[in-house]
């Protein structure tokens, strides 16, 4: 799913109108429907007190639309609409559906005191997805209110203030929601932490915008939801043998850390491996043999730490880095590994200690084979390629790196992005804050290193990793909650998880 500016939007709902022979207030009625659709299958609306709060432009209309339809279902609806003379034309044909039906519209301006009625839901439908300045401080008093009202509030397609592709200031009045219903495709502003307090939780509703014109938008940004996950299946044939599925080797751990090489080693068989070796110090020898009999196991000649690293040639995927420390030992058999070993044919994931022994050694960066995945978290990052002072920055400081080096990068957090060398960015749409716990990184690690190894292509074993690592997360939050999961929860949920994508 693609992720698309302003300016892209407005032109595919320009092709939508002309392909579909239709007026821009059919698709305002579109949109009015799917929000409630949404709200009826979400609250008893015939018990509900809805007070909608309206502009003067097109998402004031899909407001107005949405009251009437309020209406209709017998719910308790309050208008207020923006006290002005240059409405949209649809804004005003709404206005005039509204007068027909008998219901009432209270005008307001920046002096209105809002009477809100106990348990009402407000719905912010004064700005759109168009804004691209800071709104007037006339609207301050408004936006406030709204904010200090302790009531739900639900915003159509973004919240009123907010720029889609930039950041606002501190100083900006924008509402913040509780809910944001968008439609058709997300919008970047969404996606990014600065915005985290003016949207706590989004939903895509579908309005039937012209695909194709969907589709010819060019876009670096998209979006990785359920829609893509079909192309990922693959199927095992009855004579399927275990040498199909590849051979993996984990080298990671050392003296307190065995469980992370462990957790990426269970998720690596979990998600498909025929084979997989871990590769270990001593001391984890008797842990890995007593609880994963499954994995085979090599050791290092140490007993805390890994010093050397093993020949290769028979593995398929090799992931380094969890558990594995950042000892000197280590680091220099890191850099002899990645100096004298011919890795050109190999698919190799690095994570954790791995990615800051790069960081402390840049010039190993150019040694990976093309098309390596790293799974940094935000510090690990930071080491990489420095610090950034926003979302955008770190977006070009990111796009930059993997161009020059031609690898991929997991940057892993909320809507975990993956990025690639051709330029483009997936936001992931899966998981939630419950995965913020010690382990759920290398659970990561193994999942998309068992999809390298049983024959994903580099992109493919990252998109799918990532969605896949969510969507378990997901699962075992439904069944467990957030505050209890666990890095061993999310692999004991991809079974299920398998299931439920896949049957």
């Amino acid at each position: 799913m693609k992720v698309l500016s302003p300016q892209q939007l407005k032109s595919v709902e320009t092709q939508t109108i002309k392909e579909q022979d239709i007026e821009f207030i059919n698709l305002m009625e579109r949109a009015a429907s799917s929000v409630l659709n949404w709200l009826k299958a979400h609250l008893d609306v015939t018990k509900t007190h809805f007070t909608i709060i309206s502009g003067i432009g097109n998402n004031g209309g899909d407001g107005l639309a949405l009251a009437r339809l309020l209406a209709a279902e017998k719910s308790h609806v309050n208008v207020y609409l923006q006290k002005n003379n240059t409405y949209s034309l649809d804004n005003l044909t709404n206005q005039k559906r509204l007068k027909e039906a008998k219901i009432p519209i209270e005008f307001y301006d920046a002096s209105t005191k809002f009477e809100f009625q106990p348990f009402t839901v407000i719905i912010d439908a004064i700005f759109g997805y168009g804004l691209n300045r800071p709104i007037g401080e006339e609207w301050h008093p408004i936006i406030h209110q709204i904010n200090q009202s302790n009531h739900t509030v639900v915003s159509i397609d973004v919240p009123s203030g907010l720029f889609c592709d930039q950041l606002n200031s501190e100083k900006d009045a924008v509402v913040e929601s509780e809910v944001t219903l968008t439609f058709q495709t997300p919008k970047l502003a969404l996606l990014l932490p600065e915005n985290e307090k003016y949207i706590r939780q989004f939903e895509i509703l579908d309005i039937s915008l012209d695909w194709n014109a969907i589709k010819n938008q060019n876009s670096d940004f998209h979006y990785l939801s359920l829609d893509l996950i079909p192309y990922f299946h693959r199927g095992r044939t009855s004579f399927s043998h275990k040498y199909e599925f590849g051979n993996a080797l984990l080298i990671g751990g050392s003296y307190g850390k065995i469980g992370a090489a462990l957790l990426a080693s269970r998720a690596i068989l979990r998600s498909g491996a025929g084979l997989m070796t871990a590769y270990i110090p001593k001391c984890g020898y008797e842990i890995f043999q007593t609880s994963f009999p499954e994995a085979m196991v090599m050791t290092d000649f140490s007993e805390d730490k890994i010093t050397s690293f093993p020949n290769p040639d028979r593995f398929d995927t090799i992931a380094i880095g969890p558990g594995i420390g950042t000892d000197e030992k280590t680091a220099l058999a890191f850099e002899q590994f990645l100096e004298e070993t011919d890795l050109s044919q190999k698919k190799i994931i690095v994570d954790a200690d791995g990615i800051n022994l790069l960081a402390k050694n840049p010039k190993l960066i150019q040694k990976l084979p093309e098309n390596t995945i790293l799974t940094p978290h935000d510090k690990e990052l930071e080491r990489l390629i420095g610090k950034w002072e926003d979302s955008f920055e770190k977006i070009n400081k990111l796009k930059e790196f993997v161009r020059n080096y031609k690898l991929i990068v997991v940057s892993k957090g909320a809507f975990t992005q993956i990025y690639l060398s051709t330029g483009e960015i997936y936001f992931n749409s899966t998981g939630n804050p419950g995965m913020a716990t010690a382990g759920s990184g290398d659970v990561l690690t193994g999942i998309i290193a068992g999809h390298l190894t049983k024959g994903f292509s580099a992109q493919d074993a990252a998109l799918f990793g990532v969605f896949l690592h969510g969507f378990c997360g997901d699962e075992a939050a439904l069944q467990i909650g957030q505050e209890s999961l666990i890095a061993s929860d999310i692999v004991n949920f991809l079974p299920a998880g398998f299931k439920k994508l896949f049957g």
